[in-house]
């Protein structure tokens, strides 16, 4: 089994925590024995997102997916990604938000506060869901060390996910410890977070610079389309990614 940032491998992942005994749930859920969360913070691509749910739903296994709502990457309005999302929740998978502190002011806490409420109403309107979780986009140092309540709302980021939860990410494209299919060996915590960017993850896996040459390539692809279907005079050109 090679270890990579496949398609194929996220399923071999899967399989190897299915297992290994390990029982998926939200993270309202409370699951005696083995629990693992698996928790997708959608930074970059939706597409990609989509894929791995319909991994995880072919394996009768559920997941967390957190939207952000100010990405410049992907528009949660713009139908193709709107009819993604409601895709991902057909599967049965839970859609959280993904907040962005930097978007807003946010002077207090209860600033903050307001401002999650506020992007969790919006979604919860467009969606027609009831937002139950949030993740913090690139957290500050307030929230990875406040333990941080949000009211109604669950924290990914709160103590109990850290202390309770053996956490295992594959930020920047790299593996904070060894790839999850090794680390399942010598896990000894009945308790574990999974966090994926599923922007790293591809029917062939690339490294962290080639993928996001990649994706960037899609992207233009895409600006050129949209262009050429909104603007009759637009001269519709291919173009190509310079470095």
């Amino acid at each position: 089994m090679k270890c990579d940032f496949s398609f194929e491998h996220y399923n071999e992942i899967i399989t190897k925590i299915k297992e290994a005994g390990y029982k998926s749930g939200f993270l309202k859920e409370k699951i005696n024995g083995k629990q693992i969360i698996i928790r997708h913070d959608v930074d970059l691509d939706l597409d990609a997102a989509l894929q791995m749910a319909k991994i995880e739903a072919n394996r009768g296994v559920i997941a967390c997916y957190f939207i952000w709502i100010n990405s410049p990457f992907y528009n949660v309005f713009e139908d193709r990604y709107t009819k993604i999302i409601n895709e991902i929740i057909s599967l049965g998978h839970e859609v959280g938000l993904h907040f962005d502190e930097t978007c807003h002011e946010c002077k207090t806490i209860d600033d903050m506060l307001f401002c999650i409420e506020k992007e969790c109403g919006i979604l919860n309107t467009h969606l027609d869901i009831d937002i139950e979780s949030v993740s913090f986009h690139r957290p500050s140092e307030i929230v990875l060390n406040s333990d941080l309540k949000l009211g109604k709302y669950i924290n990914t980021y709160s103590q109990k996910f850290f202390k309770q939860f053996k956490y295992i990410s594959d930020s920047k494209g790299l593996w904070r410890e060894d790839c999850m299919c090794k680390l399942l060996k010598d896990i000894d915590n009945e308790k574990i977070q999974f966090l994926t960017h599923p922007i790293w993850w591809k029917e062939k896996s690339l490294n962290n610079q080639d993928r996001l040459k990649e994706f960037l390539g899609f992207k233009l692809r895409k600006m050129n389309n949209d262009i050429a279907g909104n603007i009759k005079s637009y001269e519709k050109k291919d173009f190509k990614i310079t470095e």
